[in-house]
């Protein structure tokens, strides 16, 4: 049996691109959070669960074929911070 474990994302992007980030995974309705942690430099978190991580991979290389800049700066279990 599979524990469900929360995992985050750290992504360094372009501040204009964090709008637009934030939007295209509420579309995928559950299957992360973004939360911004410095609007100035582009550095946001993403939240999701060790059910829905694949998914969020591919969502972020679908937007890297848009031309999001996305760096994933680390990509770890959730520490518990929003």
């Amino acid at each position: 049996e599979k524990i469900l474990k929360s995992w985050e994302y750290i992504i360094q992007t372009k501040r204009e691109h964090i709008d637009f980030i934030n939007k295209i995974v509420e579309a995928y309705e559950g299957v992360g959070n973004v939360r911004t942690l410095d609007n100035q430099n582009g550095l946001i978190k993403i939240i999701t669960n060790s059910y829905l991580i694949n998914e969020m991979d591919s969502i972020i290389e679908r937007l890297r074929e848009k031309e999001i800049k996305i760096d994933i700066l680390e990509k770890r279990e959730w520490l518990g911070i929003l």
